[in-house]
């Protein structure tokens, strides 16, 4: 197992004073494990010097050591790296204050991390994380994507973790290389598949098509394996809407989600990389004592689905999908929290004051998961709700499972 070890101490202290101990923990590491690093820090230039000399990215776990307090600015930046990491904290000069501190900001950015404060503590913590390295590496490995901006009313959004940015200036510029002809091209296969076309034109559907096309050519160029696109902004300049190609991509296994959402976007890739299925992302539009009622204008394309325009716009083309029935998990992921409730798919509705895909859930006492639950946005998946629970809480998260 290959570790990447970091020591870190305070300006006000001198590394003189802890070059024995140092040494010795490093030679006694060494006899276990790989060891890599070992360099003691104190600046962010140390920092970069450190990471100039040592690919933490190849290590299969991360090793930080504060020997004082004062630690926390220099130590947090190895967060970039998204390493499995223990945090090993001693009873001196404020080792442990230090630590308790690192460990909370690496989690914050759903980085699994473990603090110890004996070596042997520090060997068990290493044969975990040993022992899910498949799982973390399909998890903190993840490249997504945020195409434009999240979406203003997305008031609780809140994720601290690496993405690829992409302008919706450089969104247009893909989309101008496109023309109406490679758009309807695009799509003609999921026309041509629609139950029905109720309100979308001809130019309409070049639109979606063109979008696509678009946001295809976007994730090949910048290699990005998921997205999630602020879709509203796209409404007044574009007259259509991405909810057509958000609907395809998740029936192709690319994870795609509205309104710049990067919690759903998280989500959509715990269950297509961990599960391989799509999931739908929707608003909660009513409830009861036993059921609750999900819907959006977008959903994956696995099952009966007629063309309609985005519900709040009247433009566009957005999908109004029939979702199979039958058991799923219902969840919501926010920072490094998430619930998760068993549910079955029902039934659809049809209801014209709301979005397009309507699905109906049977839930148990939906009144308290809507209170305990931690915003809007929600993702169904057909997947056992025990097992997403467990795999969230492998990954890191604080799980509630209704």
């Amino acid at each position: 197992m290959k570790v990447g070890v970091i020591f870190g101490i305070s300006e006000l202290a001198s590394p003189k004073t802890f070059e024995g101990k140092v040494s010795g923990f490093i030679t006694k590491l060494a006899q276990e494990f790989d060891v890599s690093g070992g360099f003691i820090v104190s600046t962010k230039a140390e920092f970069k010097e450190a990471k100039n000399q040592v690919n933490f990215n190849d290590v299969d776990v991360l090793l930080l050591y504060p020997l004082t307090g004062g630690t926390e600015g220099v130590l947090k930046e190895f967060a970039v790296f998204r390493r499995p990491t223990v945090i090993y904290g001693d009873p001196y000069n404020n080792s442990l204050a230090a630590g308790i501190e690192l460990r909370e900001y690496f989690r914050e950015r759903l980085i699994p991390t473990t603090l110890v404060k004996s070596f042997e503590e520090l060997k068990a913590a290493f044969l975990a994380y040993d022992d899910l390295k498949e799982t973390l590496e399909k998890f903190l490995r993840m490249r997504i994507g945020l195409i434009g901006r999240i979406s203003p009313w997305l008031i609780n959004e809140k994720l601290d973790i690496p993405y690829t940015g992409v302008s919706l200036k450089k969104f247009y510029e893909y989309y101008e290389k496109t023309t109406e002809e490679e758009g309807l091209k695009a799509i003609e296969e999921k026309v041509e598949k629609a139950t029905e076309i109720k309100e979308p034109s001809k130019k309409d559907l070049a639109i979606a098509g063109r979008v696509y096309l678009a946001i295809k050519r976007i994730l090949e160029d910048y290699r990005l394996e998921g997205f999630t696109i602020g879709c509203f902004d796209l409404i007044e300049k574009l007259g259509g809407t991405p909810c057509l190609a958000l609907a395809m991509f998740n029936a192709e296994g690319i994870p795609a989600a509205c309104e710049g959402e990067l919690n759903s976007l998280l989500g959509m890739m715990i269950i297509r990389k961990f599960f391989g299925k799509p999931a739908f992302m929707g608003n909660v539009a009513d409830y009861g004592e036993d059921y609750l009622i999900l819907t959006h204008c977008t959903a994956p394309l696995i099952g009966r689905y007629v063309l309609r325009s985005h519900f709040e716009s009247g433009k566009g083309v957005g999908v109004e999908v029939e979702l199979p029935g039958g058991k799923a998990s219902l969840f919501k992921i926010r920072g490094r929290r998430a619930v998760v409730a068993g549910v079955e798919v029902t039934g659809r509705e049809r209801n014209e004051n709301r979005c397009r895909t309507q699905v109906r859930l049977k839930i148990e006492d939906a009144p308290e998961f809507i209170d305990g639950t931690l915003g809007n946005h929600h993702l169904l998946a057909y997947v056992d709700s025990e097992e997403l629970a467990d795999l969230l809480s492998e990954l890191g998260f604080d799980v509630m499972l209704y």
